[in-house]
This record gives C-alpha cells, sequence and structure tokens, in this order.
C-alpha cells in the first residue's frame, strides 16, 4: 500500500526549505539602512548630518482639543550665544538646525504665554510646545 506523490505535494517541502533559507540568509555582508548596527560608513555618514530640533507648537488642552498653532517663532540659543529661529507651518511644525552642547529653544506667538526649554543637544531630537493663550 504505497502512496505516490503529485509533482506538487513533493515540490512543496522544497520551496518551504528556500523560502526559509532565503530569509535566513537576510542581506549578507551588507548592511541594511535600516539595521540598528552601526559601522564605519554609517558612522561618518551619521556624523557628518546636521544636528536637527523639530516638533510641533500646539494650543494646550482646550474645548477644541489641542489646535496647532502656525506661525509660531522657534528661537534657539546655543551656549555661544548666537541664535537661529524658525517659524511653524500651518500644521504647527518646525525644523530647526542645532549644534552640540547646551540651547535654550523658546516658542512665541503673540496672544500665548512663551515657553522655554533648555538641554543638552547630542542627537537630533522632537521638542514639541503647548502654548496656553493669554488671559484676556
Amino acid at each position: 500500500m504505497f502512496r505516490q506523490h503529485t509533482t506538487a505535494e513533493s515540490v512543496a517541502p522544497v520551496w518551504a526549505i528556500m523560502v526559509t533559507l532565503l530569509l535566513l540568509s537576510g542581506c549578507g555582508d551588507q548592511v541594511s539602512p535600516v539595521s540598528p548596527t552601526n559601522n564605519a560608513g554609517t558612522a561618518s555618514a551619521a556624523a557628518d548630518a546636521p544636528l536637527m530640533i523639530s516638533g510641533y507648537v500646539y494650543q494646550e488642552a482646550s474645548l477644541a482639543g489641542e489646535p496647532p498653532i502656525a506661525d509660531a517663532v522657534i528661537t534657539l540659543r546655543d551656549a555661544q550665544g548666537a541664535e537661529s529661529t524658525a517659524k511653524s507651518d500651518r500644521r504647527g511644525f518646525y525644523l530647526i538646525r542645532a549644534s552640540l552642547g547646551e540651547v535654550v529653544v523658546t516658542a512665541a506667538k503673540d496672544g500665548y504665554n512663551t515657553r522655554e526649554s533648555r538641554f543638552d543637544v547630542t542627537d537630533s531630537t522632537v521638542l514639541n510646545f503647548g502654548l496656553t493663550p493669554l488671559l484676556p
């Protein structure tokens, strides 16, 4: 009582093994651009990339939720006193170049209380600001 195998039945395990080997082999010697490991090539490329501070400016909890604040002025002052500015877009998003070391970042908009954050920049950073409206 022998059972005769069809071609599809005998090929299926071979395909499963091939797909498994392909998945296990990964990228080989190539480095994935999303790999968390650093090698000499990616480390030097990262060192050349500018440091950026980005985030959103929004109105702190209100009846309307947390609506974005457009045209808020973001000022970055570094340890040497050099300043640079950016404005938030209609979505409240801003992006500003930074350098390593201590910085003070301020978000200001007419009609709102100004917010300030001090920290050491060691890498690109996300910094969101929630502004409260001034009382009438």
